[in-house]
């Protein structure tokens, strides 16, 4: 009957562990073992060592798309939890239309990325909303997408597209703290920031920092938004993690080894973040 009973307990894990072996773990062994290899399009592989990573670590590129995948992401993200927060502390508060506020809040995340990168192009054309906002109030328009605001015009989408995920999220954190500590604290006198801080703030702690490193993973992999915005420009000022390995593998270097080795170098980044969330959440 143990045996038995472990057989049924494979089978039933069987079809997850085959799908995660096609999807994740044989990609990610294909991707180490070409990261060796120098292979043209139509030729066998042949070994070259570390010639790949070698070439990896002396180019820019590594550097500056690590800085830029930065930048893009902690700003976006810091910007998503100050708002996400603050929707969440309104929408907690009870007054009629609530349930239609919360519902309406969604609607940016419900969008598809590329949708809402559609869009943007509109607002951010020369004609567009934005600088028509700008004339409006005696400023001149702006070139949304240059060099010299590209970054924050990228920021901004994705802080428009993923700021509901983190009102959802704290949203729930906050409808779990105990009324009854709000009430103690009333009778003790307590003034609504010494509440949010003393009560509010430490219960929804946890829930901020697991949806603050499960945005933080998922900006860093944004590539819908660099790729339709900006390709990685103007002059690489937006070439991100995933916009560089594109880049590498099919436009600037056409050499798929050498972006499995630009992956492979990044790789240690991503498993250190997933590694905290993982801790986080247990």
């Amino acid at each position: 009957m143990k045996y038995k009973k472990a057989l049924y307990e494979w089978i039933y894990i069987l079809p997850a562990l085959i799908t995660l072996t096609i999807l994740f773990i044989f990609p990610l062994f294909f991707n180490f073992w070409i990261s060796f290899q120098e292979k043209s399009l139509g030729k066998e592989a042949s070994f070259v060592g570390l010639k790949n990573y070698i070439k990896v670590f002396n180019s820019s590129v590594l550097y500056v798309s690590l800085l830029n995948t930065f930048i893009y992401a902690f700003t976006a993200v810091f910007f998503k939890t100050i708002i996400g927060l603050t929707v969440a502390l309104f929408l907690n508060m009870k007054f009629k239309g609530r349930g239609f506020l919360r519902g309406l809040s969604i609607l940016p995340w419900a969008l598809p990325m590329y949708v809402v990168c559609v869009l943007f192009w509109f607002n951010y054309d020369a004609k567009g909303t934005f600088n028509n906002l700008l004339r409006f109030f005696g400023l001149k328009p702006i070139h949304w997408l240059g060099f010299d605001y590209a970054m924050p015009s990228v920021i901004l989408i994705n802080v428009w597209h993923g700021w509901p995920f983190f009102f959802m999220g704290i949203l729930a954190g906050l409808q779990a703290v105990p009324i009854e500590l709000y009430e103690s604290a009333e009778i003790d006198g307590a003034s609504s920031f010494q509440k949010f801080i003393h009560i509010t703030l430490p219960f929804i702690k946890p829930v901020i920092l697991t949806v603050a490193l499960l945005s933080l993973m998922w900006t860093m992999g944004d590539f819908t938004t660099i790729y339709m915005m900006t390709s990685g420009g103007p002059v690489d000022k937006t070439l991100t993690i995933p916009m560089a390995s594109f880049q590498i593998a099919f436009f600037r270097e056409v050499d798929i080894p050498l972006a499995a080795a630009y992956t492979i170098v990044i790789l240690p980044i991503y498993l250190v973040l997933i590694f905290i969330t993982l801790r986080q959440m247990a």
